[in-house]
């Protein structure tokens, strides 16, 4: 809680352009915190990555939003009397402290699919170690869950029921990183496609702790959603594209309340799952959040961008497109309608 109030804090007084700022004091905040928080090694040998506390779901529009598969290890043989030929597969992966029975999480992005129909999809529920709230726990084993779904993704791929570069990772915060770690041990062929979802920072990108995280070497196409960079999330371009939303920081339209302390609190998480939300409406309307490629936020704000290049950030993003690219968006569904009343940021 202190290292969330702080990390709040700081980017409430501190622009948006200033994110370097931001990232050197949460590099010492976050030292501090570790070594305080007297985090104990033993407990990642008491964890082992099971099919207890790590649920793999397969869903479709047949099965329907209320009825799915579980994925056995070593029994995906199981799906082949439920899985939908020649459709390509979506693998959604939660972050720190959700799960995927959180309709209210990340799993909206199943629903999604599931609604709009012609995918086959994964669910992968590590809520058994995502719920522990010491975050050093979860984020230590992000690379163990990574391993143990590139099996399974390997196992699905072996029997003839996708092509891996039909596989699409979708991975929310920590979630993202452990899409990262399951491209990078595939054996079976590379990975189409994986979206980063707000990828988390600490660990990662500052105080770093784990080594394995989201890099463009993990898929033929990595693409990045930034929406708290700078704070929980990271902030340096890493995929193929990277997308920036409103400059990629906090706030986000319709997370900013005013300066209270019950309220800021909740700021950053806000914007940390604004990106899960923005890629949910984009499964329902792949073309409306439109990016433009640009050298910063300040170059577009400006309408100084060298390049004429755009492409839908989300579920249409194109594989060909590279760079960072940036666009606004409103503070509530749909976001594509700016006309929607914002608050004065």
């Amino acid at each position: 809680m202190l290292l969330i109030t702080t990390t709040t804090i700081l980017a409430l007084v501190v622009q948006q352009n200033n994110a370097c700022f931001v990232r050197s004091a949460l590099r010492f905040v976050q030292k501090v915190i570790v070594r305080w928080d007297g985090f104990d090694p033993k407990y990642l040998q008491t964890l082992s990555v099971n099919d207890k506390n790590v649920e793999i779901k397969y869903w479709n529009s047949i099965l329907g939003n209320h009825t799915s598969i579980k994925i056995r290890f070593d029994h995906e043989y199981e799906l082949s009397n439920h899985w939908i030929p020649d459709l390509p597969l979506k693998v959604i992966i939660h972050g720190w402290l959700d799960s995927i029975i959180h309709e209210d999480g990340v799993s909206c992005i199943k629903t999604a699919y599931v609604n709009v129909g012609g995918y086959n999809v994964i669910t992968v529920d590590w809520g058994g170690i995502a719920g522990f709230r010491n975050y050093m726990l979860p984020m230590l084993m992000t690379s163990k869950i990574g391993a143990r779904l590139s099996k399974v993704l390997d196992n699905i791929a072996n029997l003839g029921l996708v092509e891996p570069a039909n596989i699409h990772l979708i991975g929310h915060s920590l979630g993202a990183h452990i899409a990262g770690v399951c491209g990078s041990l595939m054996k079976s062929g590379m990975i189409g496609r994986i979206t980063g979802l707000d990828p988390a920072g600490p660990g990662f990108e500052f105080a770093k702790l784990q080594k394995k995280g989201l890099k463009k070497s993990d898929a033929l196409f990595v693409d990045i959603i930034h929406t708290s960079g700078g704070s929980t999330g990271i902030y340096q371009s890493a995929g193929h594209v990277d997308f920036y939303p409103n400059g990629g920081g906090v706030p986000q339209p319709g997370c900013y309340e005013g300066i209270k302390l019950e309220r800021i609190i909740l700021l950053i998480g806000c914007s940390h799952s604004r990106a899960y939300m923005l890629y949910e409406d984009s499964v329902y309307h792949p073309d409306s959040l439109m990016g433009y490629k640009c050298n910063s936020w300040n170059d577009y704000l400006n309408n100084d961008c060298s390049s004429e290049e755009k492409t839908p950030m989300g579920h249409g993003a194109s594989p060909l497109a590279r760079g960072d690219f940036y666009l606004k968006t409103a503070s509530s569904v749909p976001f594509s309608d700016l006309d929607t009343p914002r608050e004065d940021l």
